[in-house]
């Protein structure tokens, strides 16, 4: 997947500016698929010069012009093939677990450090996705397919980080009894 795909889908769902664009992503998307702004804006330029999206200017008395980028057919035409060609092979790399791996010349103590220090992320990731939970309408049985949809992804978000947070208490607990033995 490119990061072209996501700006597709949120401009598919309404016209938004690049600004709104990184609201919209920081606050959905992003625990799944991080972007900066100046990431967000080069897509954008990018889509548009490539003619999926195009772009409208908005006057403003008061502040600045925006423009307004709205999906084209050619975009809505390639955000769908994008959905449904067959998934591709899933290539994500985790830096914490590759440290992980090599570790042990820590100790017992410095790998319990490693392991606080990441339990502190996913916890602080999962206080900011039940923030997000929480201010996300009621699920309702019948709310459209892709609020449903959209909904599924922060559910998965929260059961990773809970689930990384059980797994990093339980490895905690083993190396707290582990006892040191000489190389």
């Amino acid at each position: 997947m490119s990061l072209l795909h996501a700006v597709l889908g949120f401009v598919a769902i309404q016209p938004m500016t690049g600004y709104e664009l990184g609201k919209a992503f920081s606050t959905t998307a992003a625990h799944f698929w991080p972007a900066d702004q100046s990431q967000l804006y080069r897509t954008l330029h990018r889509a548009e010069a490539d003619g999926l999206v195009e772009s409208t200017t908005v006057e403003q008395a008061s502040r600045p012009d925006r423009r307004l980028y709205s999906i084209l057919e050619s975009g809505r035409a390639a955000l769908e093939t994008w959905l449904a060609s067959p998934l591709e092979p899933d290539t994500s790399r985790e830096p914490f677990l590759l440290r992980l791996f090599f570790a042990g010349s820590l100790g017992s103590a410095g790998v319990i450090a490693l392991l606080d220090q990441r339990r502190s992320a996913a916890v602080e990731l999962l206080t900011t996705l039940d923030a997000l939970a929480a201010s996300a309408p009621p699920k309702l049985s019948k709310a459209a397919l892709a609020t449903q949809l959209q909904y599924a992804t922060l559910e998965s978000g929260r059961a990773h980080a809970h689930a990384e947070i059980t797994w990093l208490d339980e490895l905690r607990a083993q190396l707290a009894d582990h006892k040191e033995t000489a190389p």
